[in-house]
């Protein structure tokens, strides 16, 4: 049951990847990495031709690690803001919102950025 979930979140991830090939506003690598990750816990043969995809391999790049970070960073931060200044009407809320953010604008930043960080492409 839980190989049949990460395979199925892994396809729908690589189908938005393909469609932010298309369209600029909907990013292509986070959605790759994304689905080559959930392959690589549910099958192998799928996440060898991610790795391996003539268009996807592309996207297995240390650079594009990081360009899939700043882009999460953008995302994340874009949605946190809107949040707080426009649907939080209590203070506690923003306060725990903008905590979140940089809890994670800090796990981003090791994970993507760091010195020991392990790319997918390195596990194979």
């Amino acid at each position: 049951m839980i190989r049949l979930l990460l395979i199925s979140g892994g396809t729908i991830s690589l189908v938005l990847g393909f469609i932010g090939i298309f369209l600029p506003v909907l990013p292509t690598t986070p959605f790759v990495l994304l689905s080559a990750g959930l392959f690589l816990r549910s099958s192998p043969a799928l996440y060898s031709k991610v790795v391996t995809g003539r268009i996807t391999a592309k996207y297995m790049t240390r650079k594009s690690g990081r360009r899939a970070g700043f882009s999460a960073l953008i995302i994340m931060w874009s949605m946190i803001l809107l949040t707080v200044f426009f649907a939080a009407d209590k203070p506690w809320i923003k306060i725990l919102l903008l905590a979140a953010g940089i809890t994670g604008t800090a796990f981003k930043l090791w994970y993507f950025f760091g010195k020991n960080n392990k790319q997918i492409t390195e596990k194979h």
